[in-house]
């Protein structure tokens, strides 16, 4: 799978369902990523879509364009929502990948939760990588995703 093929897949993925519910401050991301949280940085960011990984509600994915100047052009976020609870939050469920492009066509960044990666279970702690480690970071996540749907809920306080 070439990246832009990839991307067009996440893209679609994304842009499947319904209005992007809104977001809550507070959730950890790595360095880099927009705050989609801060009403002062989503106000420069248009939702485009929500879905879910694999048409899966417990694994909400959102994108965004950012409608003015600068890097990202567009971020894609998939959260870790298996919290028992029939809504998700980014304050509150974590966030397990993000996708930055520089443009409509190229990847800049990558972010996998490792723990999310290794065991199904988020961590926190991210495995960064460029255009060249896309495809390796969304078989982590396929990998990832089937790890968590093997464990019990992930609950949070």
């Amino acid at each position: 799978m070439n990246i832009r093929r990839g991307v067009l897949a996440l893209f679609v993925l994304a842009s499947l369902v319904a209005a992007p519910l809104p977001l809550q401050a507070g959730a950890p991301r790595p360095a880099g990523v927009p705050d989609l949280t801060d009403p002062t940085v989503l106000a420069q960011f248009i939702p485009l879509g929500q879905g879910g990984l694999n048409r899966d509600p417990d694994f909400p994915v959102l994108l965004f364009a950012n409608a003015g100047e600068g890097f990202p052009r567009f971020v894609l976020v998939v959260v870790h929502a298996r919290n028992g609870r029939e809504t998700w939050s980014l304050s509150r469920d974590p966030a397990v990948f993000y996708l930055l492009w520089s443009d409509a066509t190229t990847v800049q960044e990558v972010f996998l939760d490792r723990g999310f990666a290794e065991s199904g279970m988020p961590s926190g702690r991210f495995i960064a990588g460029g255009p060249e480690a896309f495809e390796r970071l969304l078989m982590g996540l396929g990998e990832g995703y089937h790890r968590s749907r093997a464990l019990p809920l992930f609950e949070q306080a």
